[in-house]
């Protein structure tokens, strides 16, 4: 079991866990819609909001937790699912690594999912100085153009996953 779990994670990559966790919030909405629930009503409705925070848990947070115990024995402090932070000065976070240039003015730290034209195409960001500090909240960056780090401040130090790492 251990060895498979840590190949998995080894393989999968954060990128690949985030757009995992994407696609289980894409495979909810047929299920919606046949009980007559609109993505409009999702985005008034908290209970929805529950539903992605314990399945970012279980896809993304549950496989770094196990992946930062087994190969660092350290479990740093990683932000909820759409949860806004003051600053992540103290905290890991998911790194959003756009592709465009026109977004490459600091740190991108990766808070949720929106819907512009598509349902959940649109990755919500805060941006930070390079003390971890909230210089702009709920910047709107396209899915297609993104990829993810997991960036975390070990006790020795500040260390930053490869996207290949995990």
């Amino acid at each position: 079991m251990y060895l498979t779990m840590v190949t998995q994670i080894l393989e999968t990559g954060v990128s690949r866990l985030i757009g995992i966790f994407r696609e289980s919030l894409l495979s909810l909405i047929p299920c919606l819609e046949k009980a007559n629930i609109t993505l409009e009503e999702l985005r008034e409705n908290d209970l929805f909001d529950n539903i992605a925070e314990t399945l970012f848990q279980i896809i993304v947070l549950s496989k770094i937790e196990n992946h930062m115990k087994n190969k660092y024995n350290y479990i740093p402090h990683i932000p909820k699912y759409g949860f806004l932070y003051k600053d992540y000065a103290d905290t890991s976070f998911f790194e959003v690594l756009p592709k465009n240039v026109d977004y490459r003015s600091g740190t991108y730290v990766f808070v949720m999912f929106s819907s512009k034209e598509k349902p959940f195409d649109t990755v919500v960001c805060n941006l930070t100085d390079e003390n971890g500090k909230v210089l702009k909240r709920n910047i709107e960056i396209p899915y297609d153009i993104v990829q993810f780090r997991y960036c975390f401040s070990a006790p020795d130090g500040n260390v930053t996953l490869p996207k290949g790492d995990i």
